[in-house]
């Protein structure tokens, strides 16, 4: 039986080969998705929005006071932006996306959602056939933020349905590969983890060296430059001998899973909103996870920690295990061409809460 999933790069490659993807280059794939390059056209807005069934986004700009936004400035902070997604888009009808912002844009508190034509809801592209423009609404929440042209700050999943795990198969996972580590990189049973619904909890590193906290700053960073800022003018570090630490309400938090997560070569994975039973903050903003992850080049890897963007919405104390997210697993329409471990990647030694590669390590 032929598999639904999450298409592969080898498929995103055949929807540009067929002109469904056109105008974006092959560095933009990556092993589950593809990266959404920003255009030369850009607008500063007096709110968010979204359009109703039917609408164009560029249609809807003079209700929204949009007027032109200059790529030499600076994107200021609390103010929304506007910004199209390059290329040109339609989907096979039986094939639909959904988007993230990229970790790298989750880690420096920059909110990014991806809004297009004709369709009612952030981050999607549903169909049957969709075709329009993308656009990416951005806002510096913390610092002011430089973006250019060619700059990706989101990126784009697309499925042909939806397969995600029963409990057979995550059984079958865990036994096979394994899907969730403790910090020593024993792999945990079935019986050893917590689920809720079709996710499984993670819980959060409290103690030394536990994650950094921003400053806001009027600082400017540019997306463009990597390796480049001093971490100090942007975060503090936390550290705390005990296992407990209080967080403020509005902060924004760059923390750390204490479980190592994988990610096998016929999965992916996402983080999913928290539910607010388990408490009122925002625990990440980027979320999605290649296949691959963890996993080593053949598999001789442990699983790696998941760093989060925790932003409490009001006075928090937490404590070492407490619960702060939930991750879903899904089947790939097939395995892809090259894994996450083993491509290039800023984050494939992360081992604690890691900055973005903005910055010096």
């Amino acid at each position: 039986m032929s598999r639904t999933g999450v298409l592969p790069k080898q498929m995103l490659q055949e929807l540009r080969a067929t002109g469904y993807i056109d105008g974006v280059l092959p560095r933009y794939l990556n092993p589950a998705s593809i990266d959404l390059p920003l255009a030369d056209e850009a607008y500063r807005l007096e709110s968010i929005f979204l359009p109703l069934p039917g609408e164009r986004v560029r249609g809807l700009l003079p209700l929204v006071g949009a007027t032109p936004h200059n790529f030499n400035n600076p994107l200021e902070v609390n103010v929304p932006y506007l910004v199209r997604i390059a290329g040109t888009w339609r989907l096979p009808s039986t094939v639909y996306g959904y988007a993230n912002p990229k970790s790298s844009t989750g880690r420096n508190g920059f909110f990014c959602r991806i809004v297009a034509d004709k369709v009612d809801m952030y981050e999607a592209l549903v169909g049957p056939g969709w075709s329009g423009e993308m656009w990416v609404l951005a806002r510096p929440d913390y610092f002011p933020i430089l973006v250019a042209p060619e700059l990706a700050v989101s990126q784009m999943r697309f499925f042909d349905g939806k397969s995600f795990l029963d409990d057979l198969h995550v059984e079958l996972a865990i036994t096979q590969t394994g899907l969730l580590f403790d910090e020593e990189g024993r792999k945990l049973s079935l019986q050893e983890t917590r689920r809720h619904a079709d996710s499984f909890l993670l819980t959060l590193h409290v103690g030394e060296m536990m994650g950094w906290e921003c400053r806001g700053t009027r600082k400017i960073l540019n997306l463009n430059k990597n390796d480049f800022y001093e971490p100090d003018d942007f975060f503090k570090p936390l550290s705390t001998s005990g296992k407990k630490y209080f967080l403020r309400k509005g902060g924004f938090y760059i923390l750390t899973t204490r479980e190592r997560v994988m990610v096998p070569p016929t999965l992916s994975a996402e983080l999913r909103a928290i539910d607010p039973r388990l408490g009122e903050f925002r625990s990440h903003a980027a979320g999605y996870i290649d296949p691959g992850w963890g996993y080593g080049r053949s598999g001789e890897e442990r699983g790696r920690p998941i760093t989060l963007e925790v932003i409490p919405q009001e006075d928090m104390l937490v404590r070492d295990g407490q619960t702060i997210a939930r991750i879903r697993y899904e089947y790939m329409k097939e395995a892809p061409e090259t894994l996450y471990d083993a491509a290039v990647s800023n984050y494939t030694d992360q081992r604690a809460a890691r900055l973005s590669k903005h910055f010096k390590k």
